[in-house]
């Protein structure tokens, strides 16, 4: 009988007790024989090392002090994993039932791969919408929407030093790495079935750094626009239009906590360009 691949699974985490257990369950319930489980967590005060400690017997490898943030502590992660297949899962996350040895299955060994799926978006499974993978599967298509797949339920083919995340990325540090493993002629293999939870809850981090997102966005295509000069010109109106956004959450967050320079920063927006003031441009 042929070994099941064996498959790294990187959890970073930090003050999530009200989600890690549910997270973890999510991994190990899947009872695929040939799993490398890592939490890292960044020295909680909450309830999360007694609920990872009540796992220890299903984890490879777990530690719990302070980091840097989200894409050090899965770097972290991914130093240590050995397996022939690699991924993270944020701990408010949830992979579905039976996905590791649906990836499993997928995975060529002598290919390059990222492996993904549809994913449910929501606070929980009851009531999440199902999302379906942006087609085509391009570098073009890729950059252009700023993304194509889910980050939890995807998973790449391991390389012998480890493709790490960008540690200067908060928010687009999934598709900045998806972004050079397509780069780097990563194949993806498409399993056209939900295969994870993507939970959004008031204290996500997707949902409260929305201007992070925007800069980060635009930070990505000024450093990368050169390389690609077949899309150039779309990924600078791509930039402009994420400036214009940035400029937009700006001023909203500055009437919120600082009305007294909204003027000036008025000013200085209409200056950049006066479309600001409209949205979705």
């Amino acid at each position: 009988m042929q070994t099941q691949p064996k498959i790294s699974i990187v959890i970073p985490s930090f003050n999530q007790g009200a989600f890690i257990e549910e997270t973890i369950q999510s991994v190990v319930l899947q009872g695929y024989p040939n799993l490398e489980l890592i939490i890292i967590d960044g020295g909680s005060t909450d309830n999360s090392v007694e609920i990872i400690k009540k796992y220890e017997t299903n984890i490879h490898y777990w530690i719990s002090e302070k980091d840097n943030g989200q894409a050090h502590a899965i770097n972290k992660g991914l130093k240590i994993a050995t397996g022939e297949l690699h991924s993270f899962l944020n701990s408010d996350d949830l992979l579905l039932p039976n996905v590791l040895f649906k990836m499993a299955k997928a995975y060529q060994k002598d290919k390059k791969q990222i492996i993904t799926g549809n994913w449910f978006e929501g606070n929980d499974l009851k009531s999440a919408i199902c999302r379906e993978v942006t087609q085509p599967l391009t570098l073009e298509n890729l950059i252009l929407n700023i993304g194509l797949f889910g980050q939890p339920g995807t998973f790449w083919s391991a390389t012998k030093k480890p493709m790490l995340l960008n540690e200067s990325y908060h928010y687009c540090l999934d598709f900045e790495l998806f972004y050079r493993l397509f780069t780097h002629q990563y194949e993806v293999t498409l399993i056209e079935k939900p295969v994870a939870l993507f939970r959004q809850h008031a204290k996500a981090k997707t949902a409260t750094l929305q201007i992070l997102k925007h800069k980060e966005i635009v930070i990505f295509l000024e450093n990368n626009i050169n390389y690609h000069t077949n899309i150039s010109a779309q990924m600078l109106k791509l930039k402009e239009r994420n400036k214009r956004t940035l400029y937009r959450l700006e001023l909203m967050e500055t009437l919120q906590k600082q009305p007294l320079k909204l003027i000036a920063k008025v000013w200085e927006a209409l200056k950049y360009d006066p479309r600001v003031f409209i949205k979705g441009i």
